[in-house]
Order: structure tokens, then sequence, then C-alpha cells
């Protein structure tokens, strides 16, 4: 078995992970330092036909302030239009009453927007 050279050793780049939190250094060089996760996430909803709303909120703000306001600015027709669809992230529906920390999302991440469909 041969055994990696040293410059090989060197070059190893150490595994990425996939959602990666920007941290914001909090206390004077003296004290502790304490670090704390940004509590701002953009969070954009797009749906099939390409429309979108990006809305920035707390990472411990509920969902469906977001859900409310696409339903807002698309205005899907008529008033009854509210909850005739579905909102999905990472292939799991979403809830009202989810937050982006719970989802644990990143800035800049996409929700999906599915309307109904209904058979005639």
């Amino acid at each position: 078995m041969v055994s990696p050279s040293p410059k090989a050793e060197a070059t190893a780049r150490p595994a990425i992970p996939l959602r990666v939190r920007r941290v914001v250094v909090v206390g004077a060089p003296a004290a502790g330092v304490v670090v704390k996760p940004v509590m701002l996430v953009t969070v954009e909803v797009q749906d099939t036909q390409r429309r979108s709303v990006a809305r920035t909120m707390r990472r411990t703000d509920k969902l469906q302030g977001l859900m409310d306001y696409y339903y807002d600015v698309v205005s899907l027709g008529d008033a009854g239009a509210r909850g005739a669809g579905r909102f999905v992230f990472d292939g799991k529906r979403v809830r009202g009453e989810d937050t982006p920390e719970g989802l644990n999302m990143a800035n800049g991440e996409k929700i999906d927007f599915f309307e109904d469909l209904l058979s005639g």
C-alpha cells in the first residue's frame, strides 16, 4: 500500500457542509468571544409560472407571514384562492407555523409553490 505524499496531504480540503450560516462575533478581545448566528434570512417563494416573491424576515418568525404576503402580491384571482396550493421546501410541505430556523434554511433559499389541480 502506498501512502500519500506530504504534498497531497497538505492540499486535501475538508468537506464543506451543504448549508453554511454566517455568524457575527460579538464582544471585546479581552472579554470572552460570543458567536451568534445572523438573525435575518431572505426567503423566496417561486411558483410554476416563474413568479417569485422574496421577503427578509427573522429566523424565528413563522412562515405564515411569507405565505400571506405571497398571496397578496400574486393575487391568484378571488379571495377563495388563499390556501389553494402547497408550499414545498426540500420536498416537504411547509406549514404556516414552521420557521426558517426550524427548517434549517440558509439565506436566499427558495420555497416552491404548487397550485392545487382541480379535476372537472
